[in-house]
C-alpha cells in the first residue's frame, strides 16, 4: 500500500509573499480650500498641503495636553510651509484676515486646515463641544471674507455655531471641558476663557519667514 502523500511543508527556500507596501493616501478633505477635523490625529488628517492651520483651543488646563502640548503637535503634523495660528471664536476675523493676506504672498488660493482641539483624556479623545463651535465660527468668518469653498465637516460646524451663536457663552460654561476645570479648582481658565483676546496667536511662522 502506498503512502499518503502529504502536502509539502514550506522551507526558508520557498518564495515569501510579498509585503504589502502602504498606499500614498492624499490628505482627507484635499479638495476643499477650508477643511476641519478634531485633535491632533484629525490634524494629520487635513493639515498636509494646507498653507495655514488654525487650532481652536478654548479652554486651557482641561485633559492631558495643555494648548502648548497640542500647539506643538499639530505644528509638527503640518507642513513647515504652513502658518500655524492658535485661535478662538473672538479672533475668528483676524484670522480670516491673516488668511487673506497669505493669499496675497502666495498670489494664489491659500487652503486653511481647522482644527478643534478637543481633549485626550485617560480613556482616549473626547470632543470639546466649545472648541467645535469656536471652529464653526472661524470657518463663518472665513467664509465671509469670501473663502468659503468648504468641506462637509467645517459646513456642519459652521451650521451648528451660526444656529447657536446666543447660547455659546452658556455652552462654554456647561460643557465637560468647563466642569473639570472647575472639579480641579482651574476656575481661572474659565474666567480667562469668558474674555478672549481678539488677535489670533501666531504659534509658527512658515519656514524661512521671520516671527
Amino acid at each position: 500500500m502506498t503512502a499518503p502523500r502529504t502536502a509539502p511543508q514550506q522551507t526558508a527556500s520557498q518564495p515569501q509573499a510579498p509585503q504589502q507596501q502602504p498606499r500614498h493616501r492624499e490628505p482627507h478633505q484635499s479638495k476643499y480650500q477650508v477643511r476641519l477635523d478634531q485633535g491632533v490625529a484629525g490634524a494629520a488628517r487635513v493639515a498636509p498641503g494646507a498653507h495655514v492651520v488654525v487650532v481652536v483651543d478654548v479652554l486651557d488646563g482641561h485633559g492631558l495636553l495643555s494648548t502648548a502640548d497640542v500647539l506643538d503637535a499639530v505644528a509638527a503634523v503640518s507642513d513647515a510651509e504652513a502658518l500655524v495660528l492658535h485661535a478662538t471664536a473672538a479672533s475668528s476675523a483676524d484670522v480670516a484676515r491673516r488668511v487673506l493676506d497669505r493669499q496675497a504672498e502666495r498670489g494664489d488660493r491659500a487652503v486653511v486646515a481647522v482644527v478643534a482641539a478637543g481633549a485626550l483624556d485617560d480613556d482616549g479623545f473626547r470632543s470639546a463641544v466649545e472648541d467645535v463651535l469656536a471652529a464653526g465660527v472661524v470657518v463663518d468668518a472665513l467664509a465671509a471674507s469670501g473663502i468659503d469653498f468648504s468641506s462637509p465637516e467645517a459646513a456642519v460646524a459652521c451650521a451648528a455655531a451660526v444656529s447657536l451663536r446666543g447660547a455659546q457663552s452658556h455652552l462654554l460654561t456647561a460643557s465637560s471641558s468647563a466642569a473639570e476645570l472647575v472639579a480641579t479648582g482651574q476656575e481661572e481658565a474659565l474666567a480667562a476663557a469668558r474674555t478672549p483676546a481678539a488677535v489670533a496667536t501666531v504659534h509658527r511662522v512658515p519656514s524661512g519667514e521671520d516671527g
